[in-house]
């Protein structure tokens, strides 16, 4: 392999790969000038292509560099490499496993490893919010925990609102994301906002505690329908080592319409904690308790949707 095929802009040299994308490549790279590892993120030739989403990107990447929080991936630099025309984001490099690799190797998580990974996952999420920034494509594949110090770190900030602008590659009426961690106002096509990010967190959280998806799809429109006429059945009827009062918090993540959902994500920190704990999240303001009427009580066992899990 030469030089021009394996180092970026003279400084970054490419080494093993880490992931693998429809949008991306992400690769273990040792940055020559500050001597550290570091993770690049080359973008798929069929987006390095489109003038408009690279102008996109590199705003969005900016406003993720901006984000500096111990529990929020770092980006440190983004750009093109001129000889060979790749556009590249440098970003923190975390050693260690990904939510959708803990769950592949376990199937479901004990509490003492779920609900602290989901905490560390509402701090990051409250910092981004308060600063502007949603991340929406939350999900166990972009949620990092060190192997050195269990320290979790949401990944990925940014392209997926670059990915939702009108763009030649886009197709009127997408939706970006991976679709089991969708909230029902982003499969319906309708704007993300941070109570979406919390949504998709109480997916994360639903399935690292039962080892399952709150609602099976093989679609996005089978999704969508789903969640407008059915509601979960409680985590603690799926797994009954959850607490009631955690399996309710989680409950209220899920919720159809966003105002019914926490707040922030402050809220929903606490209501884990208290939940994990034995204590129950009061009821949104406005929402009663779910009756057993509106309650999904027989759920069918999983199917290959759980493979959506990237």
């Amino acid at each position: 392999m030469s030089r021009d095929q394996d180092v970026i802009d003279d400084r970054y040299v490419l080494g093993d790969r880490l992931g693998l994308g429809g949008m991306s490549t992400v690769v273990l790279a040792f940055d020559r000038t500050l001597e550290r590892h570091v993770a690049v993120k080359l973008l798929a030739e069929h987006l390095a292509d489109d003038a408009q989403f690279v102008s996109r990107f590199r705003r969005e990447a900016l406003s993720a560099a901006r984000l500096v929080h111990p529990n929020i991936v770092q980006v440190y630099d983004f750009g093109i490499d001129e000889p060979t025309g790749r556009q590249y984001i440098v970003m923190e490099y975390v050693r260690g496993r990904s939510g959708a690799e803990l769950l592949r190797e376990q199937g479901k998580l004990p509490l003492a490893q779920a609900v602290p990974i989901l905490v560390q996952a509402c701090r990051g999420l409250s910092y981004a919010h308060r600063n502007g920034v949603i991340h929406r494509d939350v999900k166990p594949g972009n949620l990092l925990r060190s192997e050195e110090n269990g320290v979790v770190k949401l990944a990925d900030f940014g392209i997926a609102k670059a990915m939702t602008e009108e763009s030649s590659i886009t197709q009127v009426g997408s939706v970006l994301g991976t679709a089991a961690y969708l909230s029902p106002e982003q499969a319906t096509g309708q704007e993300a906002g941070p109570r979406s990010d919390l949504y998709s967190l109480g997916v994360v959280a639903y399935q690292l505690v039962t080892g399952r998806l709150p609602y099976e799809a093989v679609s996005l429109t089978e999704l969508a329908l789903k969640q407008q006429r059915e509601a979960p059945a409680l985590a603690d009827d799926v797994n009954p080592e959850v607490p009631h009062a955690l399996a309710l918090a989680i409950d209220r993540a899920l919720a159809l319409e966003p105002e019914a959902r926490f707040p922030d994500a402050e809220a929903m920190l606490a209501a884990l904690e208290d939940g994990a704990r034995g204590i129950a999240p009061g009821p949104a303001p406005g929402v009663g308790p779910a009756s057993a009427e509106t309650r999904l009580v027989d759920v069918p066992p999983s199917t290959a949707a759980t493979n959506i899990v990237r």
